[in-house]
């Protein structure tokens, strides 16, 4: 975290010759740890180079990448805003009163939840959800601009950790002063400018810094009227493969000297030879003539001889030793079982310190697993985790202040940012069997439009299909008795048979009840002998 008292020095143009270059020397370091942490990630690989090694001389097993991206799938399941809204109205009433501050009604949490729901779809917030989270899990942090585009959309964006910094002030808990980007930029001679934008609660302002901080020039001062710095951010200390990369090395590395002893013993094995002399030697030297000092030294050099004769002894069907001569392979011995051991020990600890399960595990592929057992095998994971599903719930209660707060400054409403409910839930095989038989086993005791919600369907677009497909039954029978009418048919007594038959059921019930009363009666008289 970056700390900074007096932001506004920084932004002085008196000043900024001297603080502009100062603060990109305080940003440096945070920004390098980054890119380091994104090169392991990625393993130096981007749209101009592979991430896997070219050659033989090193083995890539790309745990980083596998490790962060199964975690951030599973924690990025689509976010769920809901609105508080108390129906107790003593409840109510003591609140208002209390809090001064009145409180939403049921037409209240609807427009409220409409808007954004319609601002969410707006900035496919499923994706950015899921972006944020891969940025702090890979690079330590995510941060997330606010603004109105001329079409008067709220839009959210993402800024990348690559190039950008929060300063905070020196408050207990800290406050959000600025968001600094900083990026490299070369014209057309090839000559490279830094770039630094801030945003504060007052605007942006962008200066541009030529090489080794000779001149600081102001580029852009674009004011806004949010009354806050526009953004949002979440920063951690460690990515979530960071407690794990020894580990993930060492098991590169053995798989590296795994590779390399078969490789030699498949095909750079050397034949050794006993009671065999070769007629040419395999080192020649030769006097040479140093052209600058003219003074001669001796150079030694493979014989080409040698080599040609060791390659047709290698091709020849038969050898000839002398007696008790043989020749055999000087193979390295490897321990493959105790090789295979040790890898899983490093494959263990590897998602042990990073809190993911090893999902290539027998006995987490069992066929038995349901959706209830494979969440309990994620309970470490969501521990590990809990803090920065904990801090991008209050970012994103952040946003949504600033959204709302914007909304009332324009079109004078009253809508409360703290009446917001924000879950963001896993990304988990669902038992939607189970799920359902315990939500209909509350009918009765809760309202219909809870279950329907809680089971994951729109309880209001779900009323409206069913509506009218009894508008359309309608429809069809009055249509068929149309049809009817036509062939022939007695629409009148065959409406008489059925209310004929509805009397003769309520008769039924009638006459049961008389039955029961009689039965009353005789109980009565009884008692009364």
């Amino acid at each position: 975290m970056l700390r900074i008292s007096e932001l506004e020095t920084i932004t002085d143009k008196n000043n900024i010759q001297e603080t502009i270059p100062k603060l990109m020397k305080k940003i440096h370091p945070i920004l390098e740890k980054r890119r380091k942490l994104h090169k392991i990630y990625s393993r130096g690989g981007n749209e101009s180079k592979v991430m896997f090694s070219e050659n033989k001389d090193k083995t890539v097993v790309s745990y980083e990448k596998f490790l962060t991206d199964i975690s951030s799938g599973y924690l990025s399941g689509a976010p769920v805003y809901t609105v508080d809204c108390i129906m107790d109205e003593k409840k109510k009433e003591v609140l208002e009163k209390i809090f001064d501050k009145e409180l939403g009604d049921e037409e209240y949490k609807n427009q409220m939840e409409m808007i954004i729901k319609y601002i969410a779809n707006y900035n496919d917030d499923i994706t950015e959800n899921y972006d944020l989270i891969h940025n702090i899990l890979e690079m330590t942090a995510c941060y997330e601009i606010l603004y109105e585009n001329e079409d008067n959309e709220m839009v959210y964006s993402k800024y990348s950790p690559l190039d950008t910094v929060a300063i905070w002030d020196y408050s207990i808990p800290a406050n959000l002063l600025a968001i600094v980007r900083m990026w490299e930029e070369k014209n057309i001679n090839d000559k490279t400018i830094s770039k630094v934008e801030i945003t504060d609660k007052y605007g942006t302002k962008t200066y541009s810094v030529t090489e080794n901080y000779k001149e600081v020039k102001e580029e852009d001062n674009d004011n806004h009227d949010w009354g806050d710095v526009p953004a949002i951010v979440v920063e951690v200390d460690f990515a979530i493969f960071e407690s794990c990369e020894d580990e993930i090395k060492a098991y590169e590395q053995l798989i590296q000297n795994i590779r390399n002893t078969f490789q030699y013993n498949d095909s750079d094995c050397k034949l050794h030879f006993s009671g065999y002399v070769p007629e040419n030697q395999l080192i020649i030297s030769e006097i040479v003539v140093d052209k600058e000092t003219n003074e001669e030294k001796e150079i030694f050099r493979e014989n080409p001889a040698r080599i040609k004769e060791d390659e047709l002894l290698m091709k020849a069907k038969t050898i000839y030793t002398q007696e008790n001569g043989d020749a055999e392979w000087l193979t390295k011995p490897l321990d493959s079982n105790g090789a295979v051991e040790i890898l899983k020990i490093y494959t263990n600890l590897m998602f042990q310190l990073a809190g993911i399960p090893n999902t290539s595990d027998l006995a987490f592929n069992s066929a038995d697993l349901n959706a209830s057992a494979i969440d309990r095998k994620f309970y470490i994971m969501n521990m590990m985790t809990a803090s920065v599903i904990a801090q991008l719930k209050k970012a994103y209660l952040r946003r949504w202040e600033l959204i709302f707060g914007r909304i009332n400054l324009k079109n004078d409403t009253n809508y409360d940012f703290r009446d917001i409910r924000i879950e963001l839930p896993k990304n988990l095989p669902a038992n939607d069997d189970e799920r359902i038989d315990s939500m209909l086993k509350l009918q009765g005791t809760i309202s219909n439009q809870t279950i329907i919600e809680s089971i994951g369907y729109d309880y209001l677009a779900e009323k409206t299909k069913m509506d009218n497909e009894s508008e359309d039954n309608m429809l069809k029978n009055i249509e068929r008795m149309s049809l009817l009418e036509q062939n022939g048919a007695d629409i009148e007594e065959t409406t008489i048979q059925e209310q004929t038959g509805k009397e003769e059921i309520k008769k039924a019930k009638t006459d049961d009840e008389i039955m029961k009363d009689i039965e009353e009666d005789k109980s009565k008289k009884k008692e009364e002998k």
